[in-house]
């Protein structure tokens, strides 16, 4: 796929989380273009004050957002406006965009779903839309599914294998399913003796909150720190199996699944959503499971797959490529 990128000017408008807004910025200029990010809201003390306090108030706020993005942008000629999700992104801030720029086209990527982030109705005014949720793309006929893609600091773990810690790996945000089944699965693990590395992170203030309701967590489960990157990517490189049991209100491949597959790492599911994919279904690599219900053949975890599974996943690169230059003419 040919390296459009090349003089391109690029507005750019996404969530921060993590770093991922910085690397996907940086790989594009690395490409050749140059990019303007906005960050699709405010994330200081007022955002949070009336999201918190006066939730009627935040389409206003928003509204002003994306105006002073409009401002700030105005003497600019681009060639694509790019949206990340797009947090209450307002139904005219697409025309009024292309007042200035007439000749960009306009893409949205969506790495939640429309039922996390209501985003359909927006979505219609953009030249080409992708989720990575399959059943958005389902429901929403102008949906082009795409998967998440991994970063370049897991190209070392690719190249060279670790030395096995872990049999399972099981980390991500605390929610109610997931912790009810990180306690079922540890109890697999301990009953058939297997290892097992168990992170959990949750805010004090929504432990505080289940403290209240009487729901008492294990700590040694949940954690009120993040677990740093450079931590997570050594743990994960050592283990098996990453075991994923997914959001409820998303049906997508999760980032710990591709990254995951992206360095050889098995991963245990409960998100049947991804037989959906050809790929994914077809792998020796990827397993389900009820939590409900913990077993797993012994067979998955000692035995090595016979094919590479980072071929499956899409680098940041490729990502783009294949968001911009897919449907679009040539340079």
């Amino acid at each position: 796929m040919p390296n459009n990128f090349k003089n391109k000017r690029i507005l750019f408008i996404g969530p921060i989380f993590h770093n991922y807004h910085t690397l996907i910025k940086e790989k594009m200029e690395f490409l050749g273009a140059s990019v303007d990010f906005y960050p699709e809201r405010d994330y200081g003390l007022k955002f949070k004050v009336i999201n918190n306090f006066f939730k009627k108030h935040v389409y206003k706020l928003q509204n002003n957002h994306y105006e002073s993005i409009l401002q700030n942008s105005k003497n600019e000629d681009y060639d694509y406006l790019f949206v990340i999700r797009g947090y209450m992104l307002p139904d005219n801030f697409i025309n009024k965009f292309l007042q200035s720029n007439s000749k960009a086209k306009t893409i949205m990527y969506q790495w939640d779903s429309n039922q996390t982030n209501p985003f359909s109705t927006v979505a219609g005014l953009f030249d080409q839309v992708y989720s990575f949720d399959f059943k958005d793309c389902q429901d929403i006929p102008f949906l082009k599914y795409l998967p998440l893609f991994y970063t370049d600091d897991l190209i070392p773990y690719m190249e060279k294998k670790s030395v096995v810690v872990h049999d399972f790996f099981f980390m991500g945000w605390c929610f109610p399913e997931r912790y009810k089944a990180v306690v079922s699965f540890r109890e697999f693990a301990i009953t058939n003796n297997y290892k097992l590395k168990a992170f959990l992170y949750m805010p004090f203030s929504s432990y505080l909150k289940e403290i209240l309701k009487g729901n008492f967590l294990d700590r040694s489960i949940v954690s009120f720190t993040p677990m740093n990157r450079t931590e997570y990517l050594s743990i994960l490189s050592k283990s098996k199996v990453m075991v994923d049991v997914s959001n409820p209100r998303q049906t997508g491949l999760a980032m710990r699944v591709i990254e995951s597959l992206a360095i050889d790492v098995k991963v245990l599911t409960n998100n049947l959503n991804l037989k959906q994919d050809e790929l994914i279904k077809n792998s020796e690599s990827i397993c389900f499971f009820s939590e409900n219900n913990v077993y797993i053949d012994n067979k998955f975890i000692r035995d090595m797959p016979s094919k590479s599974t980072s071929r499956l996943m899409l680098s940041m690169e490729d990502w783009l490529k294949q968001i911009f230059f897919d449907q679009h003419d040539e340079a």
